[in-house]
């Protein structure tokens, strides 16, 4: 499994990726899980840990902005920021792509493999 979700320290959402996307199957699980915390009506946060992530597709880059598009719009954005842990070059390029196309719902703060910390701002 790409994602995994972990909910037990609610308000904060840990999400632990691992390996590459095997398909788009696995790109709709992720989204729907986000969705859903939409649906559950409650503010929260999101930890990213993608240190085991493998190889991802720049085509995931495109699809994941068009869906932070999707959630800009929603009327109220339970989100209220998220952390990104453990970026490479590589995955921080994808970010960048995926910024560059879309601003984040709220603010992100990139923490690098080498200590530096980047942050993107809505």
């Amino acid at each position: 499994m790409f994602s995994t979700y972990d909910y037990s320290k609610f308000p904060e959402v840990k999400v632990v990726f691992s390996g590459n996307i095997q398909d788009d199957s696995e790109y709709v699980l992720f989204t729907d899980q986000w969705l859903q915390l939409y649906e559950d009506k409650q503010e929260f946060t999101f930890l990213f840990d993608v240190e085991n992530m493998g190889i991802v597709s720049p085509y995931y880059c495109y699809k994941i902005a068009g869906f932070i598009g999707e959630m800009r719009q929603k009327k109220h954005r339970y989100l209220q920021s998220s952390t990104i842990l453990n970026v490479n070059s590589f995955a921080y390029g994808l970010l960048k792509i995926v910024f560059m196309l879309q601003p984040p719902i709220s603010p992100v703060t990139i923490q690098h493999i080498d200590g530096s910390i980047t942050v993107v701002k809505p």
